[in-house]
């Protein structure tokens, strides 16, 4: 797990990679989150675990989450979870502009709820071409997925194998499970929005480039 107080934080990281773990293509995960949120309190309980357990396997970054904060800085930081020993602390201030600079380098909009974003880094590049996007919220409340636990565990063990936007999205069975949940909608949903609805609600790959 990194801090990303800032886009640009996030920035200086990956490069930091690139530059010295020779780190050019691999799989970059924003995950998007508040601690007043009910999906973000689950993560938050069991963020030292998930730090452990990512390991080398996938690069998760936390907007607005971080450690080491001097006292005379950011004003509305909170202390949220502490992680191997160090206390992390949580900014609405900076989620807020991470959120606005990352709007702002993509086509990607925040939904206001919690998310897990999947982007490829290329050639030492972060590439907007082909980004998995989760609704975590939505995939909870509806049963898409058991429990936010069960869902990292996936989503890290298929890391583990492969760095590539496309192979990740066809060993989560992504178009499968939108088929299933497709037609669960239909039932409830008039049928000229129910293919719309069910493709986005969930989840999806984009090119928000």
């Amino acid at each position: 797990m990194y801090e990303a107080l800032t886009y640009q934080g996030m920035l200086k990281e990956i490069a930091y990679n690139v530059r010295n773990k020779n780190v050019m293509n691999d799989t970059i995960g924003i995950l998007v989150t508040r601690p007043d949120l009910p999906t973000g309190k689950e993560i938050l309980n069991s963020l030292e675990y998930f730090h452990f357990r990512t390991g080398k396997t996938i690069n998760f970054y936390l907007p607005g989450y971080g450690a080491y904060w001097p006292r005379t800085e950011y004003s509305d930081r909170k202390e949220v979870v502490e992680i191997d020993g160090v206390k992390w602390f949580f900014s609405n201030e900076k989620f807020v502009q991470y959120i606005e600079d990352l709007e702002k380098y993509s086509k990607w909009e925040y939904s206001g709820e919690s998310e897990l974003l999947l982007i490829e880094l290329k050639e030492g590049k972060l590439s907007y071409k082909c980004m998995l996007q989760f609704y975590l919220d939505n995939m909870i409340r509806d049963g898409v997925i058991v429990s936010i636990h069960q869902f990292f565990e996936k989503v890290m063990r298929i890391c583990s194998q492969t760095n590539s936007a496309k192979q990740i999205s066809n060993a989560m069975g992504i178009d499968k499970a939108k088929q299933i949940m497709r037609d669960k909608l239909l039932e409830k949903l008039p049928a000229d929005m129910g293919i719309i609805f069910g493709q986005e609600r969930y989840f999806c790959v984009r090119n928000l480039e």
